[in-house]
């Protein structure tokens, strides 16, 4: 049974409703409509100045720990800012919401590679190592992966092969309820560099120019917050806003799965 998607929310539905469709989710929260005598108004609302100040602070606060870096040895520097990052979206999303770190695989026994962010859907098991962060995850586990670059530009290159090598795995979720679309077969992955692509124009220009086996479903500029990615476009503070709705989405995508976890234990048990 497949949920029809009659847009993101209300305001969405009746801008559809009056032929009026905003470039981005972040436009239709600075909408209202109003019926009166039987004629439509739509007026534009400031945005949220209190919200905005608070994503102001956190895209300093990612930039200055990007800062307290500098120096250090790039796989500790680097480390310190998956960490951080991976801190920030686990305080962001509810508590059943893991931001993990580690390995995926699928039950034809492929690996992912090391990924930096694992965002799981919370309701299916991942199986850590004691006493450390790092978990191997089962492949319909995980609703996509954040790859974490110091710079888009010059590591590029990285973000395209963590993209292929997830590809590569796939994922089975057996029966399930969707709002909207059905996910993808594969892990979608999304690329966030503290610094990169100053407009969003350049970044979608990187984007559409990367061969779609290696293509990241959406990036993220910290510095600039530049965002492209899932129908939305952003810069400034609202691109970390327009991150966490995308996150948020997929995460709800799924309203129930039934996925064949046996299949991963049939090889051993067949034995």
């Amino acid at each position: 049974m497949i949920m029809q998607n009659f847009g993101k929310d209300l305001n969405y539905f009746s801008l559809k409703k009056i032929n009026r469709r905003p470039s981005s989710y972040s436009n239709i929260a600075n909408c209202r409509i109003s019926i009166k005598d039987n004629v439509r108004h739509t007026t534009m609302m400031a945005p949220n100045l209190h919200l905005l100040q608070r994503l102001e602070a956190i895209q300093a606060a990612l930039q200055a720990q990007r800062a307290g870096g500098s120096g250090l040895p790039s796989s500790v520097a680097g480390s310190e800012r998956e960490t951080f990052l991976r801190e920030f979206l686990q305080k962001v999303f509810p508590a059943h919401r893991r931001f993990s770190t580690g390995v995926i695989t699928d039950s034809s026994g492929r690996l992912s590679g090391q990924v930096d962010i694992a965002v799981e859907y919370g309701t299916i098991p991942s199986f850590p190592m004691p006493a450390t962060e790092q978990r191997l995850l089962l492949a319909e586990s995980v609703a996509l992966v954040i790859e974490v670059k110091s710079d888009l530009v010059s590591q590029w290159s990285e973000v395209e092969s963590t993209t292929r090598k997830l590809r590569m795995l796939s994922r089975d979720f057996g029966p399930m309820r969707v709002y909207g679309s059905y996910p993808p077969r594969h892990v979608p992955l999304v690329a966030v560099g503290y610094a990169g692509q100053k407009t969003t124009d350049a970044l979608r220009g990187r984007l559409e120019a990367t061969l779609v086996e290696c293509r990241p479903a959406a990036a993220l500029v910290i510095e600039s917050g530049c965002w492209v990615g899932y129908g939305r476009h952003a810069a400034g503070p609202s691109g970390l806003y327009e991150m966490c709705l995308s996150i948020n989405e997929l995460l709800h995508q799924i309203l129930s799965s039934h996925p064949n976890l046996q299949a991963y234990a049939q090889g051993s048990r067949d034995a």
